[in-house]
């Protein structure tokens, strides 16, 4: 009896040993397998709002892998992306750290790089700003911003609008990230000049002034210039204003007329307009002052600069004078 107790004893020990061995066999081999589950990744920044996920983070890896917790290139700063890595029955959890970063700066677009204005005429700054946009979204204007204000614009200028002379304004404008975008564009305040107001002389009715000959030269060449840019002061191709179109226009069949709008009223005879011509100057004004000019173009059209928003455009006269405070005051034919 005593010697198979002792048989039985052995027999169990060699069995413990025996488990135990393949216990720390066993152990050793998922050891192994874990230590060399391998990702490699790229570990460059995240640009913000870019359509990307981990997946296009992890370059290669020695095992199937699965994203346990994935990137938000929304939130900027340092994030961990979270991958398991599979191998037979060994899982092995990474951790990846990326910096999701915001390098692209805000656009800020105004209308003209300088507004002309007279001494005493209301003008606000915002309005020569078309736009400022951060990564597709408009940013709100903030009139007074501390060192902590994010995803805003905001303005710097002494400008006075009773004090004549040249006004620099500063459109300053700073997204989420803090990248910081300066524009800046200038208002120019003129004296006041005492216009002359339109008298029979400007108005006139000579139903007996010949045609221009150059009238259809005139047309074709405006028609030409639609959608050039409205530029105060401009009397180039590069940027017009109403009067400076109409020089150039003149100019280019080798006539010669007045810069200004109040001056133009006087050059040439006046006819009526129900005797207008193609090539005609149209006197635009109200109050006795005229504000405009425009060149007639025949059927109830013409072509003038209008303004920074719409540049030299093609108008109905009759429609142009419905919504407007301006009529036509006087139509000049210069020969």
């Amino acid at each position: 009896m005593l010697k198979y107790k002792r048989s039985f004893f052995r027999l169990s020990y060699v069995t413990c040993i025996f488990i135990i061995m393949l216990i720390g066999i066993s152990v050793y081999r998922k050891n192994i397998i874990y230590d060399n589950l391998v990702i490699n990744y790229d570990n460059k920044n995240v640009k913000y709002g870019n359509k990307i996920s981990a997946s296009d983070i992890v370059k290669t890896s020695n095992a199937p892998y699965r994203i346990i917790k994935d990137i938000d290139t929304k939130k900027l700063g340092e994030q961990e992306i979270l991958v398991e890595i599979v191998k037979e029955d060994v899982s092995k959890i990474i951790p990846i750290t990326v910096l999701v970063v915001d390098e692209t700066k805000p656009v800020v677009k105004v209308k003209s790089d300088t507004v002309s204005i007279n001494v005493g005429d209301n003008f606000d700054i915002k309005s020569n700003i078309e736009s400022v946009i951060d990564d597709g979204v408009n940013l709100n204007y903030l009139d007074k911003a501390n060192e902590d204000s994010r995803e805003y614009y905001t303005i710097n200028s002494n400008f006075n609008k009773d004090v004549s002379g040249t006004y620099e304004v500063e459109v300053v404008a700073v997204d989420r990230a803090n990248n910081i975008t300066n524009v800046k564009y200038n208002i120019v305040v003129n004296d006041k000049v005492v216009e002359p107001t339109v008298n029979s002389m400007v108005v006139g009715n000579n139903a007996n002034a010949p045609i221009n000959p150059s009238g259809g030269d005139i047309v074709s060449i405006a028609y030409s210039l639609i959608g050039s840019p409205y530029v105060s002061g401009g009397n180039q191709p590069g940027g017009f204003d109403c009067s400076g179109f109409v020089q150039y226009v003149y100019s280019r069949v080798g006539k010669s007329v007045s810069r200004s709008s109040y001056t133009q009223a006087y050059d040439g005879v006046g006819v009526s307009y129900s005797n207008a011509r193609p090539g005609d100057i149209l006197n635009w004004g109200h109050g006795g002052r005229v504000t405009h000019s425009a060149l007639y173009v025949g059927n109830g059209m013409m072509i003038h600069a209008t303004n920074p928003s719409m540049g030299v455009v093609l108008s109905n006269v009759s429609a142009w004078e419905s919504g407007s405070i301006d009529k036509v005051m006087g139509v000049r034919r210069v020969n």
